[in-house]
């Protein structure tokens, strides 16, 4: 009994010395989620030229695949090429066409990843 008058005081002050020290070094930052939600999040307008489109077959959702070939111009940069693939509504189908002008949005720090600027399309790749 004299034993664990002695231990359990010892091991108290033990454990709140360790808790204390532990609380006060500074912790790791975690590391930034770079998924396609926060890519998405932080995408700016832009626009782009429909350089080359390819569509699949509408399916029973009345969506079809297209995929796009872009000259995305983003305000304060040059104009680059970007290859997106979209699930676009049918009746949005017409305004893809080559040589057409789409409004979109783009990542900035990822300028590879571009959204449709619209609920009429989705990204899939």
């Amino acid at each position: 009994m004299e034993i664990l008058a002695i231990i359990l005081p010892v091991l108290t002050i033990g454990f709140f010395a360790w808790f204390f020290i532990r609380m006060r070094r500074p912790r790791k930052p975690k590391p930034t989620k770079d998924d396609h939600r926060t890519r998405q999040e932080r995408a700016v307008w832009a626009w782009a030229k429909i350089l080359s489109a390819s569509q699949g077959p509408v399916n029973t959702f009345h969506m079809a695949r297209v995929e796009l070939q872009l000259e995305v111009h983003m305000p304060g940069t040059p104009a680059y090429q970007a290859r997106a693939v979209w699930l676009v509504e049918q009746e949005s189908l017409a305004s893809l066409e080559e040589g057409k002008e789409i409004s979109l949005r783009v990542d900035p720090l990822a300028p590879q990843y571009v959204y449709p600027n619209g609920a009429w399309a989705k990204l899939l790749e």
